[in-house]
């Protein structure tokens, strides 16, 4: 068994009752949607919000939430992804075979309030059209993007790592500078929690009572064991997984780690 010690202010209690797999599926996919829609987009109920990866961990977390704080949603997703998307209140866009930002127009007219976009690279500009004026793309999860390490560059580096920073530098600046007001910026749950650490505790409780309320649930795809972990992550690292996979040491009351 390992442990890792924290500080008070560090913890949040589970409420009594909540399944253990719920509860810790819930922590990073959840709170990552919750502070882009409430923290960064600053959706209000009405509003039109993209989201890309639809059928991922973050994609459905922002469908459920979204759907509770009354928004119109769409969702990028394949076409094996499509139902999922459905069930949560968003209209699916199958990225394999539609031009999104020609879809958005052609559905909603002059575009949507907030796209949330994990893609980066030029795929931010690409999301920067598909908004209405005064809309926001928030950009998360681009560590690898602006490392050089992903849309932005074919080979890893600190020169890489410098253009991918510089052009991720650009849109946001382009977003402040261009005609039309649409923004673009970046979420990080990190930075965000260390910089604001009350939020993600004010964030995180307020999850876990709508989790203990049934008015979210976390898509579980699949249970484990702790001895199938590398089997658990074979099957992750092929794809087309839709919801958690969790690891249990000692059987289902004892699930402690979410993949």
């Amino acid at each position: 068994m390992e442990f890792v010690c924290l500080r008070q202010r560090e913890l949040v209690p589970v409420p009594f009752g909540l399944e253990t797999a719920e509860a810790v599926s819930l922590v990073l996919n959840y709170i990552t949607a919750y502070q882009m829609l409430h923290r960064s987009a600053k959706v209000k109920p009405g509003q039109r919000v993209l989201v890309h990866g639809a059928s991922g961990g973050v994609g459905t977390a922002l469908l459920q939430l979204g759907r509770l704080a009354g928004l119109e949603m769409y969702g990028t997703c394949s076409a094996r992804g499509a139902s999922a998307v459905s069930d949560l209140g968003g209209i699916a866009i199958d990225y394999q075979h539609q031009d999104f930002v020609e879809e958005i127009h052609r559905l909603t007219g002059e575009g949507v309030d907030a796209v949330f976009d994990p893609i980066g690279g030029t795929h931010l500009w690409d999301s920067r059209k598909a908004l209405r004026p005064g809309g926001r793309v928030v950009g998360y999860g681009l560590i690898t993007s602006i490392r050089g390490e992903g849309l932005t560059s074919g080979r890893p580096g600190r020169r890489q790592r410098f253009r991918g920073t510089t052009i991720f530098g650009l849109y946001i600046a382009g977003g402040w500078l261009l005609p039309g007001r649409k923004r673009v910026i970046p979420y990080s749950i990190q930075t965000l929690k260390r910089l604001k650490p009350e939020w993600f505790r004010q964030d995180l409780i307020a999850l876990f009572d709508l989790l203990q309320q049934k008015k979210i649930k976390p898509l579980i795809a699949q249970r484990f064991p702790l001895a199938e972990a590398r089997h658990a992550h074979e099957l992750l690292g092929k794809g087309g997984v839709i919801g958690k996979f969790v690891l249990a040491l000692n059987g289902p009351s004892h699930e402690l780690r979410a993949a």
